[in-house]
């Protein structure tokens, strides 16, 4: 299967025409078909219309969608914008890093080394290597069996005698009996997904040693069925004492089998894809950041989205806008009491005006307006709200501006713009109430 990588707003396409001065990472070398094959999925469904847009006859551009999409005949990876072409496997890694919240698997850890000699393995075959390494440990500590009641016609009496069954099944064989009973044995629920995700994973992957890996476990679970209902099934999922271990591996089956990640957009028959949006992508991780940065930024709470029940605009019957900050920080001390803050997954130029001598920087007045709105309508807030975006090699230091009043007059009231560096830890060092 032919592999291809490109980025956020690249293109795609069998037009040929070169895009070595284009801002984003593209790939224009796809074969007629290829690009049939593609454009027939984009074109499947309100969903997946979301994924690019059109170009031209023989091209498409993406949106702010990342993951993989992949046909029978090639594997289309898509990488945050931040990527430029260069050492893919380090931004496969970020990507990697900032899904893992997404999907409430923070706590596993895939090696580096694997991260090395998997530069060909696009995101996708990667999170199956993580599900492959989970399930292993699962497998090591041991599969559990249960009592599962069964009934069976049987040459011996065994458990309860079913009268009424046994009369219809057996009028003739007064031989056999009719029976349910209790066995103990792996075909419970929670195995049967298991079952059924490795079977879905073997369809999809083409790394070999994912492929080889999967069906050794394959073989594990031979005495197990396939669900037949995912739905049903994961309702009556039980993690209960002596489950433990078995939760990780299960978001995994979610994830693959359900599509369970939000806007995660699936497939048609033919076509297999993995893609998230970007904005969403980038908040939840901000939100990852900042609960692990909850004990040296003097974080008491942090409200997702606002408080419950801030709205902007009403009338007497009906409310209209919601006043929907990305985080609203609840700090340790009592005044002020809260932090304003949003995410914004956008690569910020600042400029230096070496004649004003001064710093500009590519807000945009829709971002500017909306913070601003957010200071004057909380009370007991700080008078300094945050931005988090995307450390580049234009915006690589933190950037300080004051809101004005009538006559060019400062505001006290100001707006501050965090570079949050991708590659490094996943907390914040700063003092936000400075």
């Amino acid at each position: 299967m032919k592999p291809i990588t490109i980025s956020e707003y690249g293109y795609i396409g069998c037009d040929n025409i070169s895009t070595d001065g284009a801002k984003f990472t593209s790939d224009r070398t796809l074969s007629k078909e290829e690009f049939r094959e593609l454009k027939e999925y984009w074109e499947s469904s309100k969903e997946t219309f979301k994924l690019f847009t059109l170009e031209n006859k023989d091209c498409l551009k993406a949106t702010n969608y990342v993951g993989v999409v992949q046909t029978s005949s090639v594997s289309i990876e898509i990488l945050p914008k931040i990527y430029d072409g260069k050492d893919k496997c380090s931004h496969r890694n970020i990507l990697l890093k900032m899904l893992k919240p997404l999907f409430g698997i923070n706590e596993i850890f895939i090696d580096e080394a694997n991260l090395d000699v998997s530069n060909d393995a696009n995101i996708f075959e990667l999170f199956i290597m993580m599900f492959v390494q989970e399930l292993d440990k699962l497998i090591h500590k041991g599969v559990k069996s249960d009592y599962l009641l069964k009934e069976e016609n049987q040459y011996f009496l065994k458990g309860k005698l079913k009268i009424n069954e046994h009369i219809k099944q057996n009028y003739i064989h007064k031989e056999r009996f009719y029976v349910e009973f209790d066995e103990y044995m792996q075909d419970r629920v929670e195995n049967r997904l298991l079952k059924s995700t490795i079977n879905f994973l073997l369809k999809i992957t083409n790394d070999y040693d994912n492929k080889k890996a999967l069906r050794q476990q394959f073989f594990i679970f031979d005495e197990v069925n396939f669900s037949t209902s995912y739905d049903v099934d994961f309702s009556k999922v039980n993690l209960h004492r002596g489950m433990e271990h078995y939760e990780k591996v299960m978001r995994f089956a979610e994830v693959f089998l359900l599509h369970k990640s939000f806007s995660s957009v699936s497939g048609n028959d033919n076509v297999f894809s993995m893609l998230f949006p970007m904005e969403k992508v980038f908040e939840k991780y901000m939100e990852y950041i900042l609960e692990n940065s909850k004990q040296n930024l003097g974080i008491k709470k942090i409200h997702i989205n606002g408080l419950s029940g801030d709205w902007l605009l009403g009338n007497e019957r009906c409310k209209m806008i919601n006043q929907q900050p990305d985080y609203l920080l609840e700090m340790n001390n009592e005044s002020p009491k809260y932090i304003v803050c949003d995410a914004k997954w956008k690569l910020f130029d600042v400029n230096e005006n070496e004649t004003k001598e001064c710093t500009t920087m590519s807000l945009s007045s829709s971002d500017v307006y909306q913070i601003f709105s957010y200071l004057n309508y909380y009370d007991n807030v700080c008078d300094t709200a945050y931005i988090f975006a995307p450390k580049t090699e234009d915006f690589r230091e933190q950037q300080t501006f004051k809101y004005l009043k009538k006559d060019n007059q400062e505001n006290e009231k100001k707006l501050v713009i965090i570079p949050i560096d991708l590659a490094m830890d996943n907390k914040i060092e700063l003092d936000l109430l400075n």
